[in-house]
C-alpha cells in the first residue's frame, strides 16, 4: 500500500478536497493507497510518504526528497488530471 500525503499551506479545506480527489484517482487506477491530508508544518514533522501531492509553490518549500515522489497540481478537483499526473509519476501505462 502506498502512503500518500496531500499538503496545503494551512491543512484545512483544500488539502481535504485534494485528498478526496486523490483517493478517487488511485481507486480508478486500481492502486491501494492510504491518503492523509495535512498542512506544511505537520508534513515536516513526519516520516516521508511514498508520494506527496501539493501545489507548485508549496512543492518548492517541501523540495525533492530521496525516496518520495513529489506531484504538483493547481486543480484540486480534477480526478482525470490527477490520475494523469499519478500515472506519469509512477510510470504506469494507460490501459
Amino acid at each position: 500500500m502506498l502512503k500518500v500525503n496531500t499538503v496545503c499551506i494551512n491543512g484545512m479545506g483544500s488539502s481535504l478536497i485534494l485528498k478526496m480527489t486523490v483517493e478517487k484517482a488511485f481507486k480508478e487506477l486500481g492502486i491501494d493507497a492510504q491518503v492523509t491530508h495535512m498542512d506544511a508544518g505537520q508534513f515536516k514533522g513526519r516520516h516521508l510518504p511514498d508520494v506527496c501531492i501539493t501545489t507548485p509553490s508549496l512543492a518548492r518549500t517541501i523540495g525533492e526528497q530521496e525516496g518520495m515522489i513529489l506531484i504538483t497540481t493547481k486543480n484540486f478537483t480534477d480526478v482525470k488530471a490527477i490520475k494523469e499526473k499519478i500515472r506519469e509519476a509512477l510510470n504506469i501505462e494507460e490501459q
